[in-house]
């Protein structure tokens, strides 16, 4: 009968195979010889970097180990974040969805106090909407200004100032209505210039200001393209009628 061959046993990858006065070996790699290899193969120039990566290197690789940990915490927060808003969307489609008014505000107040900043604008816009239904200007008011700061320059900032501006006419804060409109027909468009200017003229009419009205409809008759004459008479109409 053959005789069955004797299997050895593999030397681990993980240590080092050591004989009797020599050199310590692992995964086949002669560890002090493929040191002196590499320093030998490391430019002049290169050799400082090569000593102090060799001096610090268990500073170097705890210091890779703090980044990792950082992005990874970062990359878990804004996860939650993510969720976190995605859960407040929901959270706000429900309370859009409330048909009584008066409850939809309260409920839109609440959520606000707690809602993510991504959602403010959103929600803000909600509030304004549903004051307005209920004709609450005062509330119409604080939540469109609250708009506008939060947008700071941008169109829908501009937006929320108009309907600022309407919602004083609405509470008959005519003076500040007369303030804002004019502020914003200074910035206005030139294709919104006539009807911006017309604004400041009406609210500066209802405030009592006739030489303001009388300005601002000149300074819409001048806003207007010249073959428009139909509203150039009509604007020049009511400026004579003011002057009287």
């Amino acid at each position: 009968m053959a005789q069955r061959p004797t299997i050895k046993k593999p030397t681990p990858l993980s240590q080092p195979a050591l004989s009797h006065g020599a050199d310590p070996v692992m995964g086949g790699v002669n560890i002090p010889r493929f040191s002196a290899e590499m320093q030998a193969e490391v430019s002049p120039e290169a050799a400082p970097l090569w000593n102090f990566v060799l001096t610090h290197a268990r500073k170097i690789a705890a210091g890779v180990v703090v980044v990792v940990i950082v992005i990874l915490a970062v990359a878990g927060w804004q996860w939650y974040r993510k969720e976190q808003i995605s859960d407040a969307r929901l959270a706000l489609g429900r309370i859009i969805s409330i048909q009584d008014p008066a409850r939809r505000a309260a409920a839109l107040e609440g959520f606000l106090k707690d809602a993510p900043s991504a959602l403010g604008t959103a929600t803000q816009l909600e509030l304004a909407s549903t004051a307005v239904e209920m004709k609450d200007w005062d509330k119409a008011a604080s939540a469109y200004a609250a708009v506008a700061s939060l947008e700071d320059d941008t169109p829908l900032a501009y937006a929320a100032r108009l309907n600022h501006a309407q919602v004083l006419m609405h509470k008959g804060d005519f003076a500040a209505a007369r303030d804002e409109f004019r502020e914003l027909a200074a910035t206005a468009p030139a294709e919104a210039a006539t009807v911006m200017h017309q604004q400041v003229a009406e609210a500066a009419e209802a405030a009592g200001d006739k030489a303001g009205a009388v300005a601002a409809y000149e300074a819409a008759v001048a806003a207007l393209p010249p073959a428009d004459q139909e509203s150039a008479a009509f604007l020049r109409a009511r400026i004579a009628e003011l002057r009287k």
